[in-house]
């Protein structure tokens, strides 16, 4: 809620999209700041917390059932891995994006870090990606969605990052902290100068925030 707040005003009267709404704590977290909210989600999720009325059994991999510029503010949070086509699911965020001043808010598990690279060199997967059998991985997650997958696909889609933020892992300090700044000069220097920095090195989750372009 902290990195909505700030880049939205009020929500009060605000139409706003939960997508995977899950259970509905956070759509319900939305209604009690004032938005009216609609909630998406390919399962019937029981017991459901959100408001039940604009709640919606909708596959993202498919177009969204929603007329073209309708949200002031979407929200999906741990929802782009478990998609087929993240394009498409940033291409329909941005048609249902109602103006360049509406926002959109993703967060997803952050296979750039330090950590997941570890983990990769170590087991052949990015964290939170391991597969559980010859067909599903983890959580049910599909894709892992990088830094540079994000750019090039909100570029296509229209849209434009005006922020990235990581959740900090408590991990992240001490001796442990000392030892990834040193290294993070070496193993960073090949990668594209936004990717050089402490974000997105640090966090097992990544937070991009979007506007339409233009």
């Amino acid at each position: 809620m902290k990195v909505i707040d700030l880049h939205t005003a009020s929500l009060k009267g605000k139409r706003v999209c939960d997508l995977p709404c899950g259970a509905g704590l956070f759509s319900k977290q939305l209604q009690d700041r004032g938005a009216e909210v609609y909630a998406f989600d390919i399962e019937n999720v029981q017991p459901y917390c959100g408001p039940k009325e604009k709640r919606v059994l909708a596959d993202a991999n498919d177009s969204l059932p929603v007329a073209s510029n309708t949200f002031d503010l979407i929200v999906s949070i741990e929802g782009i891995e478990h998609v087929e086509n993240g394009s498409h699911l940033l291409r329909e965020m941005s048609r249902c994006l109602r103006d360049n001043n509406s926002t959109i808010v993703i967060s997803t598990p952050n296979v750039d870090s330090f950590r997941s690279r570890i983990v990769t060199i170590w087991k052949g997967y990015p964290k939170y990606f391991n597969p559980v059998d010859m067909e599903n991985k983890t959580s049910g997650h599909l894709q892992p969605v990088d830094m540079v997958f994000m750019h090039g696909a909100a570029k296509r889609a229209g849209l434009e990052i005006v922020d990235i933020q990581t959740v900090p892992n408590n991990r992240d300090k001490g001796l442990m902290l000392w030892f990834q700044e040193l290294v993070r000069p070496w193993v960073t220097k090949s990668l594209p100068g936004k990717m050089q920095d402490k974000i997105p090195f640090y966090g097992d989750v990544i937070i991009y925030v979007l506007k339409k372009s233009g």
